[in-house]
């Protein structure tokens, strides 16, 4: 499942248009969020570079009969990806808690066309969004939804290439130039896409693996300006030809760092003040197959500072739950 992008869909969904603290009137999408960047200078940025390979590590071989995982990618084979997301979100200022908000679901399908498997079983396909869809919902505030509107309609027409190894490794994302329209939004839900489909993939080890196996992979996710560690602990729970159970423990950390928005100066900058995300996912994989089927929940909590509207800086601490289910079909 889209685990990498677990983080950038909480600053895209959570934090691009912030509910009012308690007490405090609705004010414009600009206004109200501590991160966003002015919008006559927010724009979509597909050139944004991707985050490096992961690196994995055996932890436990598992039980025998042990088999190396690579995946047998077919070039004729056409696949649709459909991307459920559910969230909530509470922001803490000053000591008080306002009450959990829903966020609109969401909905994205994306088609993949496998355009041509290299001698080493890597697939280079191409891909679009065919439809994304933010649904309605009860007690979720007007400005809210309409900001999510916003940033989805960014995606609408998205599309372009990407790579992947026989283990399951992306190598590269691209996304085509002008595919991407710029309503005024923050582009996260442009890096939200990119993260879906470059850690779309179940990754296997270069060993030998068992039921039972067990290993790690540590990433390093770049989100436009924010820094992010994650580490994904897999489980092998069930192999039976080319179809498998991973379990997947995931953990996500950011040192202190700037939100620098494009356009904005130092006094204009909120502050990343500490991060800790956690989650779990089963995803049912299929080795002739991209598009796994999976199911993730998971909560981030927040800290962040923001420049003083008065005298004192505003500290904010934001939680969020989400639950992203991933269905792959062929088409």
């Amino acid at each position: 499942m889209n685990r990498q992008a677990f983080f950038v869909l909480t600053l895209a969904l959570a934090c691009s248009r912030q509910t009012p603290a308690p007490g405090e009137a609705a004010a414009s999408p600009s206004a109200s969020d501590p991160f966003a960047a002015p919008a006559t200078t927010t724009t979509a940025t597909p050139e944004a570079p991707s985050s490096p390979m992961a690196t994995m590590k055996l932890l436990d071989a598992g039980r025998p009969p042990r088999h190396r995982l690579r995946y047998s990618w077919r070039a004729d084979r056409k696949e649709q990806l459909a991307v459920d997301l559910r969230t909530a979100t509470s922001t803490e200022i000053s000591g008080e808690r306002p009450a959990e908000v829903p966020l609109p679901p969401l909905h994205i399908v994306i088609a993949i066309d496998p355009q041509s498997v290299s001698t080493e079983g890597t697939l280079v396909y191409s891909w679009r969004v065919t439809s994304a869809i933010v649904a309605e919902s009860q007690g979720t505030p007007s400005q809210v939804a309409d900001g999510m509107r916003s940033e989805v309609s960014v995606i609408e027409h998205l599309s372009g290439v990407a790579e992947v190894t026989a283990q399951g490794l992306a190598t590269d994302v691209a996304i085509d130039p002008g595919s991407a329209t710029d309503a005024g939004a923050t582009g996260q839900m442009v890096e939200q896409v990119r993260q879906i489909l470059r850690d779309l993939a179940a990754p296997f080890p270069d060993e030998d693996v068992g039921r039972g196996a067990r290993w790690e992979k540590i990433s390093q996710l770049a989100s436009r300006d924010t820094r992010i560690t994650q580490t994904d602990t897999f489980s092998l729970i069930d192999l039976a030809g080319e179809k498998g159970t991973l379990d997947d423990i995931l953990a996500q950390t950011a040192p202190p760092q700037t939100l620098a928005g494009p356009g904005g100066g130092p006094g204009a900058q909120a502050r990343l003040e500490s991060m800790l995300a956690s989650g779990d996912a089963k995803t049912h994989f299929d080795l002739s197959h991209l598009a796994p089927d999976s199911k993730f929940d998971g909560t981030t909590t927040m800290v962040v500072s923001t420049p003083p509207s008065t005298d004192k800086p505003r500290r904010l601490t934001m939680t969020m739950r989400i639950e992203i289910v991933l269905s792959g079909v062929t088409r």
